[in-house]
């Protein structure tokens, strides 16, 4: 099975970004990922998932490409991670 474990959500984002560490990671990717739902302007609700690092306490992403299953027209963290092959786990 491949999880996503919840660790964190991320308060100075201006939408709702939560931190998971992925089990395996993905490809070549980092351990953490960030995935962000946003009702952004003029395209409507996305939910992305980008690379992440934890820097001492704290997580930042490593870029701001988008990986596999990021999506539009949806604010959902699980559906993000689902279509990457991930089940959300507590």
């Amino acid at each position: 099975m491949r999880a996503a474990k919840y660790i964190a959500t991320l308060p100075d984002w201006k939408s709702d970004a939560r931190v998971y560490e992925l089990d395996p990671p993905m490809d070549d990717e980092p351990r953490y990922v960030i995935v962000s739902a946003v009702v952004a302007p003029y395209s409507g609700p996305e939910t992305y998932i980008f690379p992440a690092r934890k820097v001492g306490d704290v997580f930042e992403t490593v870029d701001m490409l988008e990986l596999d299953g990021s999506f539009r027209g949806a604010l959902d963290h699980e559906q993000a991670l689902g279509n990457a092959g991930y089940e959300v786990i507590q």
